[in-house]
């Protein structure tokens, strides 16, 4: 119908199969900084540097002077689909996504104003993915989406202050303007069936939507050290309300009667997203060349339980929405560093819980729980530091049972591979 109502979840399918190591539940990004991700980005409690923004701007109080930092997240997807075709009666169908590399950007900057003062800017994308289902004109979800690109771009001034030698504060305002684009076979979105099928018609009708979306949501961390090396933080990602409107395009088979095309004109719509509110907590400790830090991150996808279309001309439906239903869910992390002269070496891993039930689990969005290990290095020149590294996810197959979500799939169980997937981050600092 609108590629403005699938967009949100269709996005959550995305996060899984495009992108699925560098997302935390549903379609949550947690890896903006090469640093970091060489720990499982278990660094709520002890970071130190301006990617601090995002962790927790608690951090920039560890920065000095002026510090520029840059970097890119590569993430080479996975995703595969096995069962039920269109036809319930035929043998089961293996079906796979396309595999682009999917890069995703982070830059920050900070400055010691005082010993006290800090302030500093960042420039992230927490959510987002993009998705396209080889062979889209078989692909059995073709009625939800078959391409699907979902933009957040966070931009983040934050403040924070050094209370004390044990105390350190923060706040930050995002600015978060996004986009979407969707593109799906038109049909019955809860079973499959085709509206314009061939042979009848001479092509199957689609429908192209894009939207854009610009929300504001605010951000505050802590960060204590209670006796000496120990260290704890809390960091705050406050929900982001994104009401996205733009245009649906429809390519109708030529042959379809006029009574029928009218009730399909290109026309505008317009569909609400809130992006969720999170919350970090860690524990380190900090004691000369060795960091270690034990942390969680519980984000409240409980808001997130309808998704509804409104059509500006009421054709060919009002409105529609689509269940949800997702869940709190928590992530764990375990992550530290070694240094060496002027070498520092990282690990980390992290299980990350799936938001999504099997009420709405469906062919494209195959979303299951996540083991993730990660590994980096970075050399500090003193100026200059550079950081590299590797994330590996172990996603989880997830069996769906019979009768579940998806009509045409009610006689025979679901099964979403999983596989492993992987992630490269690079990054550059520099101190002036």
């Amino acid at each position: 119908m609108s590629k403005l109502k699938m967009m949100p979840w269709a996005a959550t399918c995305a996060a899984t199969l495009v992108a699925a190591p560098a997302f935390g539940a549903g379609f949550q990004v947690n890896e903006h900084s090469a640093k970091n991700t060489g720990r499982a980005s278990s660094v709520t409690a002890t970071v130190d540097d301006p990617s601090a923004i995002f962790h927790n701007p608690a951090g920039l109080t560890q920065t000095e002077g002026t510090e520029f930092q840059g970097g890119v997240t590569f993430i080479i997807p996975r995703g595969t689909y096995n069962g039920p075709g269109n036809d319930a009666s035929a043998d089961p169908v293996t079906q796979s996504t396309t595999s682009p590399v999917v890069p995703v950007p982070n830059a920050y900057v900070s400055r010691a104003l005082s010993s006290k003062a800090f302030v500093g800017f960042g420039f992230y994308a927490p959510y987002g993915l993009g998705i396209a289902w080889a062979e889209p004109d078989q692909f059995v979800g073709r009625t939800v989406a078959t391409e699907l690109s979902l933009r957040t771009f966070f931009l983040t001034p934050s403040i924070a202050l050094k209370l004390s030698d044990m105390v350190s504060v923060a706040v930050g305002v995002s600015l978060v303007p996004a986009t979407v684009y969707l593109k799906r076979t038109l049909g019955a979105t809860d079973n499959g069936q085709v509206l314009f099928p061939t042979p009848r018609y001479s092509k199957e009708g689609t429908v192209e939507i894009a939207g854009s979306a610009f929300g504001v949501g605010a951000n505050a961390g802590v960060q204590l050290t209670l006796i000496d090396h120990l260290k704890i933080g809390l960091a705050l990602r406050s929900a982001v309300d994104l009401s996205f409107s733009g245009n649906a395009n429809f390519d109708l088979p030529e042959e379809a009667a006029p009574e029928i095309k009218a009730n399909f004109p290109d026309q505008g719509g317009s569909a609400n997203l809130t992006l969720p509110h999170s919350i970090s907590f860690g524990v380190g400790w900090v004691q000369d060349a060795l960091t270690i830090e034990a942390s969680t991150q519980v984000t409240l996808w409980n808001s997130y339980d309808e998704l509804r279309l409104n059509f500006e001309t009421g054709r060919p439906t009002p409105s529609s929405a689509s269940p949800r239903d997702w869940t709190v869910v928590p992530m764990f992390r375990l992550g530290g560093q070694y240094t060496i002269d002027d070498l520092a070496i990282r690990a980390g891993l992290a299980y990350d819980i799936s938001p999504v039930p099997d009420e709405t689990v469906d062919p494209t969005l195959p979303d299951n729980d996540r083991f993730i290990f990660s590994a980096g290095v970075g050399y500090d020149l003193g100026v200059v530091r550079f950081d590299l590294a590797y994330m590996g996810l172990i996603v989880a197959g997830r069996d769906v049972p019979a009768g579940v979500n998806v009509n045409f799939a009610r006689e025979a169980a679901s099964t979403y591979e999983g596989g492993l997937v992987h992630v490269i981050s690079t990054s550059i600092g520099v101190q002036i």
